[in-house]
């Protein structure tokens, strides 16, 4: 995710610079109709230019959005897993204590026994 944010940045850069350029441009006061023309093809490629940063831009931060729903998805499965972990390690040491308390006992009848048939 952190090339995402590094990728809008440079972007967002790219666009604010394009606008300084555009901005920048001063139509000539004078001189022939080529020195015009030059200039309004500068201008139009520095719209282009936002135009297509602006459009990289859109996908930059869908593809942030996108991350981000993919590593929410991620982190729900990782805490259902844990949940089922801990559930399945609750049974196996609930198991082992049922099991463990049923030889007690049967230690305890055994020995019941013994001292009663003494």
């Amino acid at each position: 995710m952190s090339s995402c944010h590094q990728t809008i940045h440079l972007i967002k850069t790219k666009i604010k610079e394009a606008y300084k350029e555009l901005h920048s441009m001063q139509v000539p006061r004078g001189g022939d109709f080529s020195v015009f023309r030059q200039m309004q093809l500068l201008k139009k490629r520095a719209q282009d230019e936002i135009g297509f940063n602006k459009h990289n831009l859109t996908l930059a931060e869908n593809a942030l959005v996108k991350a981000m729903q993919q590593l929410k998805t991620a982190n729900i499965e990782h805490e259902k897993f844990k949940y089922l972990e801990i559930t399945e390690i609750e049974k196996v040491i609930k198991a082992k204590k049922i099991q463990e308390a049923k030889e007690l006992d049967e230690v305890a009848v055994m020995m019941y026994n013994r001292s009663n048939s003494e």
